[in-house]
């Protein structure tokens, strides 16, 4: 069972952190089509499981301080900062 807190602003409100929005190219039968990500900021206990699944291979809780160590990746870098200012 998920013990995730969806991350709520002194305000009250619940909204989306971040959309992102990126082509995925043709594969198969599949067109080029847009795709979007609706990111929510969510607060996970330390001892929260991680379960791997056909979309994530590859999953770790790294230290939020480190996470250039981790990802060049603009997109996620972009949540970070933002994550920063609404938690601030």
């Amino acid at each position: 069972m998920s013990r995730f807190t969806l991350w709520q602003s002194r305000a009250g409100a619940r909204a989306p952190l971040d959309l992102d929005v990126h082509e995925i190219p043709a594969r198969g039968c599949e067109p080029a089509h847009l795709h979007w990500d609706v990111r929510f900021l969510l607060v996970a206990g330390r001892d929260q499981p991680l379960v791997v699944s056909a979309e994530s291979h590859d999953l770790a809780w790294v230290p939020i301080r480190e996470l250039e160590q981790y990802t060049t990746e603009e997109s996620v870098l972009r949540m970070h900062r933002k994550s920063r200012e609404v938690m601030a």
